[in-house]
């Protein structure tokens, strides 16, 4: 149950042994509650167990890799991987459809270091049919140079698109300075309740989606409560009323496309599907759109010689990251620790029988070990040392 609530939630490892201390004593149970220690090492044990689990040979693998950047130099490569047979076409993928196959903790990899790493995990898995990842330069060269078709991501291709259509659009830039200055304007006035959302200075795709979203509905309130008197602060929005409901529309077909895209997969039904959206869109974008997208298309086809379907998102890499950095919310100076080993453990099927296999057969001293040949020193203990009077 302790092990659930901590991969399932965002609560932290000292708040479950409070959680666990408390369930103790409202059912009575005379048994010792667990320490936040103890279950940091389960969480070690599993993702651990996960990792060096012995992963079947086969010739349809498909592989996501990234890297994330942390606090010093250090970054992580991450692999993760499913076979091709295993993928449900009816549903986006989740965190436990994949297996961890690489967790590489290293200041700067070039290309020719992630093929070797590629070309190792090639002996072990047998043949990769395709990698699906963003655009960085050194993971494109690894791929190339150990022969594996690279499938480019669709979230960072439509955020291209987007830019290239927004970043210099007059209106949208416009706006973003009045929302920035209405963030502090509103918060101690009478339109507290119409804050716009936070802007993430490296999230400008999550931007879009979520100012949108707040203009429109903004738009529509003041449309709907002219005669307000607060209303009478928010005239300026009525400037944009057009921009507003052309933006919001292109966002929707742009989530109607990944949706299509993300769930489904790429093939040529799917293609068609998002065709007959992005036709519908008569706006500047929709234009930009079209014309992206089927050079997009075009480049994927040509990679349909051997399947009939594309997994073009890596998505669910980026989540592992999300929720590995969550982790991380409390004690962000520590750098890169043993805790990587919980993004193993996100891809854990929670079962009573496996989750007892792990615990029983992976010890403390395989996570010491592992954890001196994969990170060495960490950023903790070197500013622990450094402070040591």
């Amino acid at each position: 149950m302790l092990v659930e609530i901590k991969l399932k939630t965002s609560t932290s490892f000292r708040a479950v042994a409070l959680n666990a201390m408390i369930i103790a004593q409202s059912l009575n149970l005379e048994s010792k509650s667990p320490s936040h220690t103890t279950i940091l090492n389960w969480i070690h044990k599993i993702g651990y167990y996960q990792l060096k689990i012995k992963k079947e040979k086969s010739d349809d693998w498909i592989i996501m890799i990234d890297e994330s950047i942390q606090v010093g130099k250090e970054k992580i490569l991450l692999i993760i991987g499913i076979k091709e047979k295993d993928v449900d076409f009816s549903r986006p993928l989740v965190l436990q459809d994949m297996l961890p196959l690489r967790e590489e903790v290293h200041r700067s990899m070039t290309g020719e270091q992630i093929s070797a790493v590629l070309s190792d995990l090639k002996k072990e898995l047998g043949d990769i049919k395709y990698a699906v990842s963003d655009g960085g330069s050194n993971i494109k060269k690894g791929l190339r140079l150990s022969g594996i078709t690279h499938i480019y991501d669709l979230t960072h291709r439509i955020s291209m698109i987007l830019e290239k259509k927004y970043n210099t659009n007059d209106n949208y830039v416009k706006l973003l300075e009045l929302i920035s200055g209405l963030k502090t304007k509103y918060v101690q006035t009478d339109l507290a309740f119409l804050m716009p959302p936070k802007l993430r200075n490296k999230s400008r795709y999550i931007n879009m989606f979520e100012v949108s979203r707040w203009l429109l509905n903004t738009l529509k309130y003041y449309e709907n409560n002219k005669e307000n008197d607060i209303c009478k602060k928010l005239e300026w929005i009525y400037e944009y009323k057009d921009f507003i409901h052309e933006l919001n529309t292109s966002i929707e077909d742009i989530k109607e496309i990944e949706k299509t895209l993300k769930t489904n997969g790429y093939s040529k039904e799917t293609e068609n599907k998002c065709f007959e959206i992005m036709y519908k869109n008569k706006s500047g974008l929709g234009e930009i759109l079209r014309n992206d997208l089927t050079d997009y298309f075009h480049e994927l086809s040509e990679k349909l010689d051997n399947t009939n379907k594309i997994v073009i998102t890596s998505d669910i890499i980026e989540s592992a990251f999300g929720k590995y950095k969550n982790y991380l919310s409390e004690n962000t100076m520590a750098g890169i620790t043993n805790l990587i080993l919980c993004i193993s453990a996100f891809t854990f099927r929670l079962e009573e029988s496996r989750i007892k296999t792990a615990l029983e057969s992976i010890s403390i001293n395989d996570i010491k070990k592992w954890t001196k040949e994969t990170i060495g020193k960490s950023l903790f203990q070197a500013r622990k040392e450094a402070y040591v009077n």
